[in-house]
This record gives C-alpha cells, structure tokens and sequence, in this order.
C-alpha cells in the first residue's frame, strides 16, 4: 500500500473501522499487498509512490476520497485487473460502502 499516512489516518480513521492489509511479498522491484475491506471499513489515507496493478478476487463498491479534495465512487470488480498509473504520487482513502468485502492485491513496480 505504498506509505501509510498513519497521523493523517489517525485523525480522520476511527481506528475500529481500519481495514486489513499485509505486505506479503517485497524485494528490490516489486511490493505485493493483499488487501480486505469489509463493509463499512476503510483503507485509511495512503499515497502510491509507484505504478501499480490491483487485482480483485470480489465485486464491491466503494466510496474513494483524495488528497487534493473531492471524492468519487469505484467497483472493484471480482477477476479484474486494473493498472494505475500514478506520475508525481496518488493519496487516498477508500471506504467500503457495498455489502461484500473488497479483496484484492496491490502489486506496485519500484523500478
């Protein structure tokens, strides 16, 4: 998930809404993270320093809220792969609104 912004997430993130994730693979080129966002959760505020490709194994809905302001909804849609790419840096925070969990994996290029 690239860098947490963990005081950002602190002040805006009840803390028992803070969705799973984990770092399950990094080396020199590649992070891959599996993320699980149940209904009503959020990611918390994060910025993606590097391209990447999600991969969603479900079909949810969200609600996503940037850094420079403003918001907008997404599907994260269960088998497809979406490639991001993210120039200067990306921030946000996604908050499952649908009633099935979003599960992916995050697999961001360092080089």
């Amino acid at each position: 998930m690239s860098t947490k912004l963990e005081e950002k997430t602190r002040l805006a993130v009840d803390p028992d809404r803070l969705a799973h994730n984990e770092v399950i693979l990094e080396n020199d080129t590649t992070r891959i993270t599996f993320h699980r966002i149940k209904p009503g959760e959020q990611s918390g505020w994060h910025r993606h320093e590097y391209d990447y490709v999600g991969y969603h194994f479900a079909t949810s809905n969200l609600s996503v809220e940037y850094g420079t302001g403003g918001s907008g909804k997404m599907i994260s849609e269960e088998g497809k792969a979406n490639f991001y790419e993210v120039g200067d840096g990306f921030e946000h925070n996604v908050t499952n609104v649908g009633e099935t969990d979003m599960v992916a994996l995050e697999i961001e290029y360092k080089r």
